[in-house]
């Protein structure tokens, strides 16, 4: 008897480890921070387990041809935010040298990643990176601009796992015909 319910409690564990993992992304072509027309991808991931409470985030933004630039938006107590690296992002027209702690980007339709789900989502560039002649691979996102970008959000994967997997982002967008003559 006592077998009975040690298998089952551990059946009924096992079971209740599983969750549902998303992947969710939105694609748009807009102008670089060199002034290039590129194409933008942005993802994250959610995990809804069985028991327990859901994990998202953050959100990575890909930028065609720049295979090396990763922005990432973070859930901060201020909403989801990707913060500038100091010597690497600026405000259009500031100083590089004392930057510390720069909001560079907001999600302004969303404050945390778990209640994000399929629509229009609104995202706010207000920095651009800093680069030089030096740098192997510089840095490139989004143009900075006074009005924020509309995402198109679909859920791309739902995939059920009883050992929470973390599902892959998408590729980062490769260069198109032309577009790797581009100044980065």
């Amino acid at each position: 008897m006592r077998r009975i319910g040690l298998l089952l409690t551990a059946l009924t564990l096992w079971l209740t480890a599983g969750c549902t993992n998303l992947l969710y992304q939105g694609e748009l072509t807009a102008l670089d921070s060199s002034g290039n027309e590129r194409h933008f991808i942005l993802y994250w991931t959610k995990s809804d387990p069985l028991v327990g409470a859901a994990k998202a985030g953050p959100a990575i933004l890909l930028t065609e041809c720049s295979p090396f630039t990763r922005i990432s938006f973070d859930e901060q107590p201020d909403g989801l935010i990707f913060r500038g690296a100091p010597g690497e992002d600026r405000l259009p027209g500031d100083n590089p040298s004392i930057v510390t702690d720069l909001t560079c980007g907001k999600v302004a339709t969303y404050s945390r990643w778990v209640d994000a789900r399929e629509g229009a989502l609104s995202l706010a560039i207000l920095c651009q990176p800093i680069n030089s002649d030096f740098q192997l691979q510089p840095r490139n996102y989004l143009k900075a601009r006074g009005e924020s970008y509309t995402f198109s959000i679909v859920q791309q994967v739902r995939k059920w796992s009883f050992f929470g997997e973390t599902l892959p982002g998408p590729a980062i967008p490769e260069c198109r015909k032309g577009a790797e003559h581009d100044k980065p």
